[in-house]
């Protein structure tokens, strides 16, 4: 069988339900903490957003993580604006915001576990300087709203109110990083995916892999990048093929490559869609109500 398919099913039944609880648990610590950040980005923007219902929306977009053209985080934003009647350009930075936190922190991560991948240094130091160009062009988004001014030229002066609105998306995202929001941020996105991090490791050991916590952060990290930087739902197949190449490049044997990669990704990817799944019903539940609301209200006036 491909990769050893009988031996990857015996090795998943072996896991013990203590570490599968702990998987989970880490899996857990990582989606509060991110919420938080996310309700942290949200006051920031000037968002009155109640903690509970911040983290319900930001729950319920794991429920679209593996579908294409990033429609989990376009469903926070609806979710917002329909609910809370902010309006998109005012919402946007989140998505932004989000994007950014998680990329920082898993350069931050691969720089911590760079030195157990030496030979993989020139593919990690592209990496980050990819995110941390994204990061500036945000950050200092001139240059973006001077691209901006030359695509509404180039269309034609078509669309204005549609480029003001980029324009002003664009302007509001400074507001993100100022040194102590966006020290923030990266504080709880490192300590978000450090957990994931050492949810492998505990994996990995629970398999009879010999690897040291450096090795396993920069495995998990520098997929998790890959995959981001991919821009595939979820980071699917790239996420999953960086984690496999860089565990056989240790020497694991395939089959316990495949393994812990399906493992930690069933722990995390799909444990957050199941949960985003759950909570998404009550969520839509809200949506309509306040629709439902504005309706009424409309009649009356």
């Amino acid at each position: 069988m491909l990769a050893g398919g009988k031996q990857v099913i015996e090795h998943i039944t072996r896991i013990s339900p203590t570490v599968v609880a702990l998987l989970l648990l880490l899996s857990l610590v990582n989606y509060f903490t991110r919420g938080y950040r996310w309700h942290f980005l949200s006051r920031h923007i000037g968002l009155e957003i109640p903690g509970q219902r911040s983290l319900l929306y930001y729950f319920s977009g794991f429920s679209m993580t593996t579908t294409p053209g990033k429609v989990g985080e376009l469903l926070r934003l609806w979710l917002i604006e329909r609910c809370h009647g902010y309006s998109y350009t005012k919402v946007g930075p989140l998505f932004i915001g989000d994007r950014l936190g998680d990329m920082n922190a898993m350069l931050v991560l691969c720089l911590v576990g760079i030195t157990a991948f030496s030979g993989y240094l020139w593919l990690a130091l592209t990496g980050c300087a990819a995110v941390l160009l994204l990061t500036w062009l945000f950050a200092r988004p001139a240059p973006l709203i001077s691209a901006t001014g030359w695509l509404f030229a180039v269309t034609g002066r078509n669309h204005s109110r549609l480029f003001a609105k980029l324009r002003h998306m664009l302007r509001m995202t400074t507001n993100l990083f100022s040194r102590r929001s966006f020290s923030v941020v990266l504080a709880l996105s490192v300590a978000g995916w450090l957990a994931e991090c050492v949810a492998f490791y505990i994996l990995l050991h629970a398999l009879g892999v010999d690897v040291t916590l450096q090795q396993a952060i920069f495995i998990f990290s520098f997929s998790m990048l890959a995959g981001a930087i991919s821009m595939l739902p979820g980071g699917l197949g790239g996420v999953e093929a960086g984690m496999i190449g860089l565990l056989m490049a240790l020497g694991v044997e395939s089959h316990l490559a495949v393994t812990a990669t399906a493992i930690i990704r069933l722990t995390t990817l799909w444990f957050a869609v199941g949960l985003g799944f759950v909570v998404l019903p009550f969520a839509l539940q809200l949506a309509r109500g306040s629709t439902s609301q504005s309706a009424t209200i409309d009649r009356v006036a």
